[in-house]
């Protein structure tokens, strides 16, 4: 099953130390991406009840179609290190929302081994609680980058189940039902609502608060405009960076916010680990962009792209893999797809997840939390 996976793998290794190919195991002789070593998995669950943390960690959740990633920080648990989730996965209601209060079934399946209920927030539960952040912890922001269900069907969920302090959202006045019902989560919840997220979410100087995603931590908000023509160009786009280590987060960003950044940033787009904006597909993540992302002398070897994506047609798109692979080469690219051609939707999330992990000398790893 996979509900315990991390325990498990955690948990064996502890048990075996002597298993071989614990270092860096690749995946297979066609892949040059890794897998996480048992110290890896071992230190990311640590993260959880570690009095200090010294490393971010970054996790690009598998969620199926969707986008989630969770963020914790570096600095002393319940001060300064911090929990922070952009997205929350989709949410597949196996029967409608009684009396319309947006209470549903979903996000709830892992009570045992054959249940059957499967969603996207529902593997993000899962993942969370198998590394330690169980339902009833604290989450310090949740980021819902623009209202598409793929992004944040399973807000309101996540906001019944962890104690949110604050929720952050572009501001898109939208009649959806889910969405709905993620608006009156936050305001029966008590979350603090930064929404609209360019108006709530800056200080005087236009970045967030260095220190206010956790210590040494920068968090720049590029972009958030409630006013976009389409709603995935109105996606939070957040700049992250810790000790020089720098990743762009581009919720679903097409060629027209591609642009946008573009002419607004420039060569402050740099970065060595790049979301890809919504899932890799067509007219995404364009040759400007990326040029800028990741500028010529940048060792290809420095560099990273996350494609979070599952059962879609035409995502990723072709022609979009080939962008991206001609920047960072087949050594740089990590997808929450893989193998999933051969599965349904009910199995597709929750088998590949992708840990960054950025150390306090600036050392940053990228790695599958299971294998094939």
């Amino acid at each position: 099953m996979r509900a315990h996976r991390l325990a498990l793998a955690v948990g064996l290794a502890a048990a075996l130390p002597g298993c071989p190919d614990t270092e860096r195991p690749a995946l297979s002789p066609r892949s040059a991406t890794r897998v996480c070593t048992a110290e890896e998995l071992s230190e990311f669950r640590l993260a959880s009840t570690a009095d200090v943390r010294h490393d971010l960690w970054v996790a690009f959740v598998d969620v199926g179609q969707g986008d989630a990633t969770w963020i914790r920080t570096p600095g002393t648990l319940g001060v300064d290190a911090k929990e922070i989730l952009i997205d929350a996965g989709d949410c597949q209601l196996d029967k409608p929302f009684p009396g319309g209060d947006g209470v549903g079934e979903c996000g709830i399946r892992y009570t045992g081994p054959s249940d059957g209920q499967v969603d996207g927030v529902g593997a993000l539960i899962d993942f969370m609680s198998s590394a330690g952040w169980t339902p009833g912890s604290r989450i310090d922001y949740l980021v819902v980058t623009h209202p598409d269900k793929d992004h944040y069907g399973g807000a309101w969920r996540i906001l019944q189940q962890y104690i949110v302090d604050a929720v952050v959202d572009p501001g898109v006045p939208s009649e959806q039902t889910t969405y709905l019902a993620m608006r009156r989560a936050v305001q029966a919840e008590g979350a603090q609502d930064l929404s609209p997220a360019i108006e709530t979410g800056l200080d005087g100087s236009g970045a967030l608060r260095t220190g206010f995603w956790g210590l040494e931590v920068e968090a720049t908000l590029l972009s958030a405009d409630a006013n976009a023509p389409k709603e995935n160009n109105a996606s939070v786009v957040i700049m992250l960076q810790y000790r020089g280590v720098r990743l762009l987060l581009t919720g679903d960003a097409e060629k027209e916010l591609d642009s946008a950044l573009a002419a607004q940033h420039g060569p402050d787009l740099r970065a060595q680990v790049l979301k890809a904006g919504h899932h890799g597909g067509r007219d995404t993540n364009s040759s400007t962009l990326l040029d800028l992302v990741f500028p010529p002398g940048i060792a290809t070897a420095d560099r990273y792209a996350i494609i979070s994506s599952g059962q879609r047609e035409n995502l990723p798109a072709d022609d979009t893999l080939e962008r991206l692979l001609a920047h960072v080469g087949t050594y740089g690219l990590y997808r929450t797809d893989r193998g999933d051609s051969g599965k349904g939707r009910v199995e597709a999330p929750g088998d590949d997840h992708i840990l960054m992990r950025v150390t306090p000398d600036g050392e940053l790893t990228l790695c599958y939390a299971f294998p094939d």
